[in-house]
């Protein structure tokens, strides 16, 4: 019977090591990169009264700046749920307007060469008076083969009740992703 008793500190030690599974491996593998950020320029020459949302499309090299982050091009493929984390369109000056009051709604898009248009942020009300939107994130939204494009543009649909000429907005992001060595 002791011997059975001295056995059992090692009997349980044993099951305590070996219970450690393939998972708990790969989320200690997996490294978060918390808001990357971004930023680009949109200007508009004209965005006539519309009751549909036109697009506007801009360039993002995101691939470089997840590059920059991560201090080597040769991570990019390790690189793997990149998501849009923030959203923020500022009013930067226009001809006619001072602030969003012309705009009723706003959706932002990416698309690339060779992929389709994935909606991932949007704003249905748009506050009186304001300079700046902070656009709704769609979770669980990931963009991993967009983000590794070189051809990655940003798409902006306005819905808006006035014209607005000579339009200059800043659009400022920040992405989330994680790198996980073993790809």
């Amino acid at each position: 019977m002791k011997k059975i008793f001295s056995l059992l500190p090692v009997f349980l030690m044993t099951i305590f090591l070996t219970s450690c599974s393939d998972d708990d491996d790969v989320v200690d593998r997996l490294r978060t990169i918390s808001d990357v950020p971004a930023s680009a320029e949109v200007s508009v020459d004209y965005l006539p009264i519309n009751v549909f949302e036109i697009p506007v499309e801009t360039d993002l090299d995101l691939r470089q700046l997840i590059e920059d982050e991560l201090g080597t091009d040769e991570a990019l493929d390790q690189v793997k749920e990149v998501e849009l984390d923030d959203m923020d369109i500022v009013f930067l000056n226009a001809e006619d307007q001072e602030n969003f009051d012309f705009v009723n709604s706003v959706t932002l898009g990416i698309r690339t060469d060779d992929l389709d248009y994935k909606e991932v942020a949007f704003l249905d009300e748009i506050p009186s008076g304001a300079t700046t939107l902070d656009l709704n994130t769609l979770d669980d939204v990931f963009i991993d083969d967009y983000a590794k494009s070189e051809s990655l543009k940003l798409v902006v649909q306005f819905e808006s009740t006035e014209d607005a000429t000579d339009l200059n907005l800043n659009m400022e992001m920040e992405f989330d992703a994680k790198l996980d060595p073993s790809l």
